[in-house]
């Protein structure tokens, strides 16, 4: 009997990670404006912990750097920030999403420059989605609020259709389960 149980495990997990995925995608789909404002939030929290483990990691970790300054300023003002964004969501809502936007818009374009000084300098072929950080930036400083609200909508349909997949993931173990048993 408690091997019978141990068999159910997988598939109640990938059921469960399905119907919360499905959720989570029609979340998205139905009220994207809210589903961003949430993913802000959690993201808030998010950017605490980094910075938080980064910090006690430089500071008790053992981990060295050569610009310890700079990377424990960084840490603090990550957590700070994260502070701000939690603590005032209703400010992270209207200002943060765009302003958030904006940001990781002008991260991409850097990552996507950094990516091809890396490919000149390092004197290697040009690789195949070097440019799209770029493009991705320029469209998210172009329409901030519009590309935040279609990116929502893109995840929330990415997670539905990865909680179908676990759905079925969940039936077919159940089906072995069965056959097991």
């Amino acid at each position: 009997m408690a091997n019978d149980n141990a068999l159910a495990w997988p598939s109640i997990f990938a059921g469960i990670r399905g119907v919360l995925m499905l959720a989570g995608g029609l979340f998205a789909l139905i009220s994207p404006q809210l589903a961003l404002a949430t993913l802000v939030w959690v993201g808030g929290v998010i950017v605490i912990i980094d910075g938080a483990l980064g910090l006690w990691g430089l500071l008790f970790g053992g981990r060295t750097s050569t610009r310890l300054g700079v990377a424990i300023t960084r840490h603090i003002l990550a957590i700070l920030a994260g502070i701000l964004i939690v603590a005032f969501p209703a400010l992270a809502a209207a200002i943060g999403i765009s302003t958030l936007v904006i940001v990781v818009g002008i991260l991409m374009i850097l990552i996507g420059a950094f990516a091809l000084y890396v490919t000149i300098v390092g004197r290697a072929l040009l690789r195949q989605g070097t440019f799209w950080p770029e493009v991705f930036g320029v469209l998210l400083l172009v329409m901030p609020l519009q590309s935040a609200l279609a990116l929502v909508s893109i995840v929330g349909v990415l997670m539905i259709l990865y909680g179908l997949f676990q759905l079925y993931i969940a039936w077919q173990l159940r089906g072995l389960d069965a056959k097991v048993g």
